[in-house]
């Protein structure tokens, strides 16, 4: 089987991870500094299918939203719908509401400062269903108590929004 083109960056980290990039689906390995490049081919094989796969998936994807109408008329209707959804959830959660930012983003959904109190949405985030955005924000104000994703955080996010896995599956496939 061929090894699907790659590149490599090297990095003080512990294990090797792959990356399929988009918009065009391109492969980077974070190595750590040790492994060889014979060992790094033989995992970049190994994954080939996954590779493959996710690729196709990307190849889906619709384009980056970049500045213009499209994402100010997004960016106004998350200003509209997001802040009555953190001061209930707020509320929920017996937290004081954190302050609110709408940033176009391309690799993530939103983002969390706990020590500036602070969330981000991405303003793609308005152009889809309420109960995604719902999502997205119930995760960032677990964020608030919980820095990561592990058992605590998965726990919080069952008390609080027991469907939260689906909501992430359909965000995440489109």
């Amino acid at each position: 089987m061929n090894v699907p083109a790659y590149t490599i960056t090297r990095k003080p980290v512990k294990y090797t991870r792959i990356r399929v990039l988009p918009p065009d689906g391109r492969v980077v390995v974070s190595a750590p500094r040790h492994v060889s490049e014979r060992d790094i081919d033989a995992f970049v094989r190994d994954k080939a299918d996954w590779i493959a796969k996710t690729q196709s998936r990307v190849a889906e994807l619709p384009p980056r939203l970049t500045p213009g109408p499209e994402a100010e008329r997004m960016r106004a209707r998350i200003r509209e719908l997001a802040p009555p959804l953190v001061e209930y959830w707020s509320d929920r959660m017996s937290l004081e509401p954190p302050s609110i930012g709408y940033r176009i983003m391309n690799t993530r959904w939103g983002s969390c400062n706990a020590l500036k109190r602070r969330i981000n949405l991405a303003v793609s985030l308005g152009g889809m269903e309420e109960d995604l955005l719902e999502y997205v924000v119930v995760h960032e104000l677990v964020h608030l108590r919980v820095s990561n994703h592990g058992p605590q955080f998965k726990a919080m996010m069952d008390l609080y929004l027991p469907d939260w896995r689906a909501k992430r599956r359909r965000l995440n496939g489109r």
